[in-house]
């Protein structure tokens, strides 16, 4: 099978990335830049069964090109994983004028769906699984202004949480929208990952970081479970936290889309 991933060089996406071609499959990464490319393949241990794509996911034109590219080298995508994202210490701002949060999380996931669609509909049971985090099914709002500017940056809880939760509400629009793909938004869990590790932690989640978080096996099992257990396989627009299904109550208002998009 053939399947695209963002994020698929490090942390979580690099341990799905390993499973996926031990078991045979052809995979797309989307790397940042070309730069990327040796450490990924050293990462990896493989250039065999991989094709590298190359995009800065912020820019919209990029994505953009990056998509073409993809549809010209390849004849389908079995599966989408939107795996790369970014946890920031401090509020910085797109070319777009987006959070870059904001920017990174949530909207190349939908973006990158909607432009390699002709590939997917041409796979037998298509899907698209999302890397979302934790807790978001207690979300009772969201604030499209704050998210895209928010007045006052908090880590992590903050615009971090508000980008991924803006990701699954996204992604639940398109997958009302589109019966024949299968779309699911997954929790990958505490995992000990660069990210995890970086300074858009707050400084008093580090020890239990340290002493408690998982190894990124652990995150790429539940992806990867998203992906190919049974259980998930006639149920689209879910949001997976614990090994569960859990209900996301909101749902974007045409006026939220087309604020989120702008």
């Amino acid at each position: 099978m053939k399947f695209i991933l963002s994020g698929g060089h490090s942390g979580i996406g690099l341990e799905l990335s390993k499973k996926l071609l031990r078991e045979g499959h052809q995979l797309g990464l989307i790397l940042r830049h070309e730069g990327r490319q040796a450490a990924a393949v050293e990462a990896l241990g493989t250039t065999e069964g991989v094709d590298f794509f190359y995009a800065d996911l912020s820019k919209r034109s990029e994505l953009a090109k990056v998509a073409e590219e993809i549809q010209g080298k390849w004849d389908r995508v079995d599966g989408l994983f939107n795996n790369a994202g970014l946890l920031a210490e401090k509020a910085t701002y797109s070319e777009q004028g987006n959070e870059m949060q904001f920017e990174v999380n949530a909207l190349p996931p939908y973006f990158l769906a909607q432009a390699l669609r002709p590939l997917l509909d041409r796979a037998e049971r298509a899907f698209v699984v999302n890397t979302a985090t934790s807790g978001l099914h207690r979300q009772k709002a969201l604030d499209v202004a704050e998210l895209k500017r928010p007045k006052k940056f908090v880590k992590l809880m903050g615009s971090y949480l508000n980008s991924k939760f803006a990701l699954v509400l996204l992604m639940n629009h398109l997958a009302a929208e589109w019966p024949e793909v299968r779309v699911v938004n997954v929790d990958p869990g505490p995992n000990k990952t660069k990210m995890t590790s970086g300074s858009g932690m707050p400084f008093w989640l580090v020890p239990i970081r340290n002493l408690f978080f998982a190894k990124p096996t652990a995150g790429a099992g539940k992806i990867y479970d998203a992906a190919f257990q049974p259980a998930f396989q006639d149920q689209t627009g879910i949001y997976i936290t614990g090994g569960q299904v859990k209900a996301i109550k909101v749902r974007l208002s045409e006026a939220e889309l087309v604020a989120m998009l702008r």
